[in-house]
């Protein structure tokens, strides 16, 4: 009878280990994915918040300010900063549709599209860099790695889900 009563302190401490690791890991791979992001962005002469921008403006032209900021998961205030200066730079315009005079929505400047490939440059930052991690690694084993992250994405959205 003792050893069940053991038995649950001894899996909460296993589970409690596991879980620390889970986001030691996680949080090396953030910094891993920031620094990349970092480089990408300093290659293409912006900060890793303007490229974030750019990227965001691309997949989803003519949203507004506050639209942008909560999907960013940004205040308002430092978007706007950010966008302050990709207005400077030429890159994104802001405009104010005739139907509403009170909202103002960001896109990328045709000038911008023009001169640059920004499918290329998403493609280039983590494409290639996830490519280029798991090129020389055994595939089966990258399988197993996406199969443990996708059974832990799901394992996280049902206990989000709660």
């Amino acid at each position: 009878m003792n050893f069940q009563e053991d038995l649950p302190s001894t899996n909460d401490e296993l589970v409690q280990k596991q879980a620390d690791e889970i986001i030691e890991i996680f949080k090396s791979i953030k910094k891993s994915v920031s620094s990349r992001f970092e480089k990408s962005a300093k290659k293409y002469g912006f900060t890793a918040p303007q490229l974030s921008v750019i990227f965001h403006l691309h997949v989803m032209p003519s949203i507004t300010l506050h639209a942008l900021s909560e999907h960013m998961g940004l205040t308002k205030s430092t978007v706007s900063g950010i966008v302050d200066r990709l207005e400077k730079q030429g890159v994104v315009k802001r405009e104010i549709p005739k139907y509403n005079r009170r909202i103002v929505n960001l896109s990328i400047s045709e000038e911008f599209k023009k001169n640059n490939d920004i499918c290329k440059m998403k493609k280039e930052f983590m494409a290639d860099f996830i490519s280029e991690s798991i090129k020389n690694t055994d595939p089966e084993e990258v399988e197993k790695m996406i199969y443990g992250l996708r059974k832990f994405s799901i394992l996280l959205e049902n206990n989000d889900s709660k």
